[in-house]
């Protein structure tokens, strides 16, 4: 009972996501052009639960290229108007327009000459009537039984303001670089960061030749702390590697007698520099290793770096 009426609310709200892809106009177009235009802030505010989307709006559109604080209408009221600027813009948030803690901060927004976006169910009310550009949400019942908490009203708003977010930062040609920088952070952070920005380079690579005697290998593979070493020809081309679980492997085969050669593991797995930390971490999840050796290109061989499994998790 309880499931079915939790997917009865989904489907209405679904549903009315559907009209409002089919309700936006020219109006929305003329919001997006005016805001990409902006060279200041976008402002944008909200009451009750329109205020929390406002706030959510306003997080994306900053985090997609365009900067947007929100502001309270009630603080705007006390003092916080002097946030706005002439090179701003207001988007407002209201389903019934009717709002008066809201006519303070766009009556302080047309005195200042700044453009007005105002989104609303209701086009016949006064903030309509000085807003810049008006987008008019369908005019539909709140999804469950009694009708009365915001929440397909809701739901069109959210969806709006990322469709204008989105389309602005299409509009500007913000791009993934850009989009990068701004996340530095966390998952979406390793999207971003290439291999070569944390990549460890000469002299902590670990290397060594082929020929090389296995008690300088387990010297080496000690100092350099990566728990292996990358096995190198003559041409400096990567061919091998040892790792400390090779050395476990062989301790019972006489493996101090033996050099790189005979004890190393073919063709190890290797990264390109411009390579993102996301597809060093698919790597190291999918070969179930946690050491890559860093190439400059598809066509060479000699490593210029290394990175560790950890070099990924580490992002700030």
């Amino acid at each position: 009972m309880v499931l079915k009426y939790a997917k009865n609310i989904i489907n209405e709200e679904s549903i009315a996501l559907k009209k409002l892809s089919v309700s936006l106009n020219n109006k929305f177009t003329q919001a997006v052009t005016i805001l990409s235009n902006i060279k200041g802030n976008i402002i944008i505010s909200g009451v009750g639960k329109s205020g929390f989307i406002a706030k959510k709006i306003a997080s994306t559109m900053t985090s997609t290229g365009t900067p947007a604080t929100f502001i309270h209408p009630t603080e705007a009221s006390h003092g916080d108007l002097g946030l706005i600027q002439k090179k701003d813009a207001l988007i407002i948030l209201s389903k019934s327009g009717k709002s008066k803690e809201l006519f303070d901060l766009s009556n302080y927004a047309k005195f200042k000459k700044i453009p007005i976006i105002f989104i609303t169910n209701n086009k016949d009310c006064n903030l309509a009537e000085i807003s810049s550009s008006n987008i008019v949400l369908p005019n539909l019942e709140e999804a469950g039984e009694n009708k009365l908490a915001p929440t397909t009203s809701t739901t069109m708003m959210l969806a709006l303001g990322d469709a204008l977010s989105l389309s602005i930062s299409k509009k500007k040609n913000f791009s993934i670089k850009e989009f990068g920088k701004l996340h530095p952070g966390g998952n979406i952070g390793a999207k971003f960061v290439r291999v070569k920005e944390r990549m460890h380079k000469a002299p902590r690579i670990p290397l060594s030749n082929n020929k090389t005697n296995m008690k300088e290998i387990i010297l080496k593979m000690s100092q350099k702390g990566f728990g292996c070493v990358g096995i190198i020809n003559e041409n400096k081309n990567l061919v091998g590697i040892i790792t400390d679980g090779d050395l476990r492997r062989n301790m019972a085969n006489g493996i101090l007698e033996k050099n790189a050669e005979e004890v190393m593991i073919k063709n190890p797995k290797t990264i390109l520099k411009n390579k993102y930390l996301k597809d060093a971490l698919d790597v190291f999840n999918k070969e179930k290793i946690t050491v890559l050796f860093v190439l400059n290109s598809s066509s060479s061989k000699s490593p210029i770096g290394i990175i560790h499994l950890h070099d990924c998790l580490t992002i700030n």
